[in-house]
């Protein structure tokens, strides 16, 4: 794959590596683990930010205004990924290729090609048995056990807050991600008894997604 175009099109794809990129540049383990640059770290999370504060400004009152200023922070942040990319994660030794699969960078070995899009879709259960948390465990649809799927690399859950029932999995807006399960979602005392709603899919190694699965819910306890 070209290295142009790691980056997704869809900008909702783009927003959901975004995210991934905000979760793995704030952890000061990475940036010592991996010898990044805190300047450079820096100046990358600030161009993530702002693209992600224009969007949700952008989608809480779209005008003209908003578009535009949203479409100038998208590509400030494309910038500063791809130079981040390759400074500090296509050629870093000291990442494995799977660290670098979080952040989009695919391996560059033939192995790459062979895996493609998960056909199956995770199932999900929420443990509400903490306070003010909620665990979701997942395992994979076909098999019915608590592994991933050959190829697979993890899995992501798409999730939201709101006070109706979901008619797609477009309605939730944040995203996170993780190689194994269970993945923990942690609230404010403030939103206790709201109710959570997730859908997972899988991700190839090949950082490909494959079919959502159902839309659960949850009450934050």
């Amino acid at each position: 794959m070209p290295n142009s175009d790691w980056l997704p099109l869809r900008e909702q794809d783009l927003v959901d590596l975004c995210l991934k990129w905000k979760a793995g540049l704030e952890k000061p383990a990475n940036v010592s683990a991996f010898e990044w640059k805190q300047a450079e770290v820096d100046g990358t999370s600030a161009k993530i930010n702002s693209f992600l504060t224009a969007r949700t400004t952008y989608e809480d009152t779209n005008s003209t205004k908003n578009r535009l200023a949203k479409d100038e922070a998208k590509d400030e942040a494309k910038s500063a990924m791809r130079d981040f990319a390759n400074t500090s994660i296509r050629y870093n030794k000291l990442m494995q290729p799977e660290d670098k699969l979080v952040y989009g960078i695919h391996p560059t070995d033939h192995t790459s090609t062979s895996v493609g899009a998960p056909e199956t879709y995770p199932e999900a259960e929420a443990d509400t048995s903490i306070i003010r948390q909620i665990t979701i465990h997942f395992w994979d649809s076909a098999t019915k056990k608590r592994g991933k799927p050959h190829g697979v690399h993890g899995a992501e859950i798409r999730w939201a807050l709101l006070d109706h029932e979901p008619v797609s999995e477009n309605e939730l807006v944040n995203s996170d991600f993780d190689t194994a399960s269970p993945l923990t979602l942690k609230f404010d005392e403030s939103q206790r008894g709201k109710r959570l709603y997730f859908c997972p899919r899988w991700e190839s190694t090949t950082n490909l997604k494959g079919p959502f699965g159902e839309i659960y819910s949850a009450v934050i306890p």
